[in-house]
């Protein structure tokens, strides 16, 4: 739809001026007609394979808070939640805005991360669920989002460095503690990635919650440049991601969840997705599910654990039998 407005507007001056033209000059009509259609074509050429992908990657690198999200005013106190403002730095020293609120009962901190173009407040109703069990959060704006410092966008690159930043101040917050919280990661959407990158390298987490992640950046932009733009999968996404990696200085192929989730250590993992999601489909939830890590020490965890609650003495008398993947009927998020 975009595409085809941006056509429209384009096609308007050229209609107008070789309308003009092919009355003023009757004789040449045929010949105007003809080459007012060969320059436009040359001019939506020059639209949708030159400018286009240069200010597409411009305005995605230098995005920010969308408006309805801008006008969200929610805190954690209109949940009864008791927090605290607080300013802290991602590993690239950009200053983050945010939210923390301490444990209370359970000794775990839900370090939360929100997606494009919005804010803390989307993590905000999860987070308080969360927190109302006994849990701790910390929500804050990623880089340009929110009332975060500016920051370049990169789809989950330099967002890595925000929740890894996030992840150092509830270190310190702890460090004299006689027993430090564990950390657990939420993201959600292209947080969801830049929490997956980080886990990729650090070890300072327990568990990881990947809510509608997407597979990498170079297929996202594909998918997107269909989905919201008509494009084809060549040349646009391709110039798009060729003017990403100058405006923001990674190269795009770096960001990679199923890459990530391979370097990442094999804690429990919950993935989720939405079936019929167009944007982040639930076949790369279904993907992630399949190359996550199965650690043997999980298994043993947890049928020490059910052993134990349910006193089957018999049980270990006989050889734990290590977890086995479900097949297709029996599939459900880790």
């Amino acid at each position: 739809m975009v595409t085809l407005v941006l056509l429209g507007l384009l096609f308007l001056p050229f209609l107008i001026f070789g309308g003009i033209t092919s009355i003023i000059w009757k004789r040449k009509r045929r010949a105007v007609r003809r080459w007012t259609a060969i320059s436009y074509l040359i001019a939506a050429g020059v639209l949708l394979l030159g400018v286009g992908p240069y200010l597409a990657a411009w305005a995605l690198t230098h995005a920010g808070t969308r408006p309805p999200d801008k006008a969200l005013k929610e805190t954690p106190a209109d949940y009864g939640v008791p927090y605290e403002d607080i300013v802290l730095e991602a590993r690239d020293s950009v200053r983050l805005s945010g939210w923390f609120i301490p444990p209370a009962g359970r000794n775990a901190i839900l370090l939360c991360t929100h997606g494009l173009f919005r804010n803390r407040v989307e993590m905000l109703s999860r987070a308080m669920a969360a927190c109302r069990a006994g849990y701790g959060a910390l929500l804050y704006d990623s880089r340009s989002h929110g009332a975060s410092d500016k920051g370049l966008i990169s789809l989950g690159y330099h967002e890595r460095n925000d929740v890894l930043g996030a992840i150092q101040y509830i270190q310190r917050r702890y460090q004299d503690a006689p027993e430090r919280p564990r950390i657990v990661l939420l993201g959600i959407s292209m947080g969801a990635v830049a929490t997956l990158e980080a886990a990729a390298e650090t070890r300072n987490y327990s568990a990881l919650i990947l809510d509608s992640p997407f597979s990498s950046l170079r297929q996202t932009v594909v998918d997107h440049s269909w989905l919201l733009l008509k494009m084809p999968r060549y040349p646009f996404p391709s110039l798009f991601l060729f003017w990403l990696e100058q405006f923001a200085g990674f190269d795009p192929d770096l960001v990679d969840a199923h890459a990530a989730l391979q370097r990442a250590q094999p804690v429990p993992t919950l993935i989720i997705a939405s079936e019929g999601d167009e944007r982040m489909s639930a076949s790369v939830a279904r993907a992630l599910y399949e190359e996550a890590k199965h650690p043997d020490e999980y298994a043993a965890l947890l049928i020490g654990f059910l052993d134990t609650a349910l006193a089957e003495k018999a049980a270990s008398a006989t050889a734990h039998q290590p977890l086995t993947r479900p097949t297709a009927k029996e599939d459900y998020p880790r």
